[in-house]
C-alpha cells in the first residue's frame, strides 16, 4: 500500500468530466430537485469540495496511489433529505467534523465501509447499513475503491419532530439510533428501495415528485419509514397499539381535508392542528372511515378531480394535466381509481364534458 496523501479543507481548481450546476446552494425543505447528473473528477481536491458541499466538510485522505484517484457522484434533494450515489475509485479514508446538523446512513450497495463512531468499529455491507448521529465522532476509515455507497443525509429537526409528532411528546436530545441497521428485514429492504426510487425518478427534471402534493407526504413516508425500521429507545412505543383518535379529532382532520385538498397536507399537520398524535389520528380514521387520513385525502382529491373533468373543455384540457394538479402521478392507477368510483375512465369523463356543460350535474 502506498504511503496516504491527506487533503485538508479548500478550494481547488481542478479538472473534472462533468460538473454538476448549482451544486453547492442550500436546499429548500419544502422542495425537491431533479437529480444533479453523474459528476466525475480525478482531483482529490475536486471531490473534497463537491463533496463537502453536498454532505458535510471533511478531510480526505488517499490510502492508494493518487494516480488511480477518480470520484463519481450523483445527487438528488428530496426537501430535507440528501442523497447521494458515490464511488471512489481507489482506496480512501474519510474524516468528518462533530458539528454535523443531520443524522447520516450509509448504505452499501455493492462492496463494504469501515468506519469508527463513537469509539467503535463499524462495518457496513449491503446486508447492514450504518446509522450515524449529528453530534459524534464519525470516519470513514476504510472506503475501498470500487465499492459503492448509499450516503442519505437527513435534517436532524425534521427527523427529530417526526418523532415527536408520532409519540405526542418532546425530544431532550438526538435520537440514540443503533448504529447498525439490519437490511435483510423486508421493511427495511422496502425503505432501500423507495429511497432508490425517488432518487433515480428525480432524474427527470420533469418528475411529478416536484410537485408539493407529491412531495410533502413522500418525505413523510421515507421519514416515517427510517423511524420504524432503525432501532431506537421510542421503536417500542411506536411497535405498540396506539390508542385511536376521538370522534372529534378525525372530524376536524376530515374538515381541514375538505378545506384545502389541494395543500400539501401530511398526516403529522393534521395531528398537530388536531391536538392528537399521529398515531392516534391514524387509528381513528382506521376505526371511524376504514382507511388513514392520507387515504382520504386521495378520495377527496379523487372526487375534485373527476368534478374538474366533468366541467373541463376537453380542447383546451388533458387529463394528464388534471391528474397531475391534484397530485396523481401514476395516470394508470389514477384511471383505475377513477373508473373504481365513477363507473367510467378519466378520459370518458372529460369527453362528457360538454354535455356536462349544457346540462349541469344536479347539486
Amino acid at each position: 500500500m502506498n504511503a496516504s496523501r491527506v487533503i485538508g479543507l479548500g478550494t481547488a481548481a481542478a479538472e473534472t468530466k462533468l460538473v454538476p450546476g448549482a451544486a453547492h446552494s442550500a436546499v429548500d425543505p419544502q422542495e425537491s430537485r431533479p437529480s444533479e447528473p453523474w459528476f466525475c473528477t480525478r482531483s482529490p481536491e475536486q471531490a473534497m469540495d463537491v463533496r463537502g458541499a453536498a454532505f458535510y466538510p471533511h478531510r480526505l485522505r488517499l490510502l492508494g496511489s493518487t494516480k488511480g484517484f477518480a470520484l463519481k457522484q450523483r445527487v438528488s434533494h428530496i426537501g430535507p433529505i440528501t442523497v447521494g450515489d458515490t464511488v471512489y475509485e481507489t482506496d480512501v479514508a474519510v474524516e468528518f467534523d462533530d458539528n454535523r446538523a443531520n443524522y447520516h446512513v450509509l448504505i452499501p450497495l455493492s462492496g463494504r465501509l469501515e468506519s469508527r463512531y463513537r469509539g467503535q468499529s463499524l462495518t457496513s455491507t449491503p446486508a447492514l447499513a450504518s446509522i450515524y448521529r449529528p453530534d459524534a465522532d464519525m470516519a470513514a476509515t476504510w472506503w475501498p475503491g470500487g465499492s459503492r455507497h448509499l450516503a442519505v443525509k437527513m435534517d436532524q429537526a425534521t427527523v427529530d419532530r417526526a418523532l415527536e409528532a408520532l409519540i405526542h411528546g418532546s425530544l431532550g436530545s438526538p435520537v440514540e439510533f443503533d448504529p447498525s441497521l439490519p437490511l435483510k428485514a423486508g421493511a427495511a429492504q422496502e425503505w432501500v428501495r423507495l429511497l432508490l426510487l425517488v432518487h433515480r425518478q428525480l432524474e427527470n427534471p420533469d418528475s411529478m415528485i416536484g410537485n408539493s402534493l407529491v412531495l410533502a407526504p413522500l418525505v413523510e413516508s421515507l421519514i416515517h419509514g427510517f423511524l420504524l425500521v432503525a432501532d431506537h429507545p421510542y421503536r417500542e412505543s411506536l411497535d405498540s397499539p396506539a390508542e385511536p383518535g376521538r370522534s372529534a379529532a378525525v372530524g376536524d382532520a376530515m374538515a381541514i381535508i375538505e378545506a384545502g385538498p389541494h395543500l400539501p397536507l401530511t398526516t403529522s399537520q393534521l395531528a398537530m392542528q388536531c391536538h392528537v398524535s399521529v398515531r392516534s389520528l391514524q387509528e381513528g380514521f382506521r376505526r371511524h372511515l376504514g382507511m388513514s387520513p392520507m387515504a382520504y385525502l386521495r378520495e377527496v382529491r379523487l372526487r375534485r378531480a373527476h368534478s374538474e373533468l366533468r366541467s373541463a373543455d376537453p380542447s383546451h384540457t388533458t387529463v394528464a394535466a388534471v391528474a397531475h394538479r391534484w397530485g396523481f402521478t401514476h395516470l394508470g392507477r389514477f384511471a383505475t381509481a377513477h373508473k373504481h368510483m365513477y363507473g367510467e375512465t378519466p378520459h370518458q369523463a372529460l369527453r362528457s364534458a360538454n354535455s356536462t356543460q349544457r346540462k349541469p350535474l344536479a347539486s
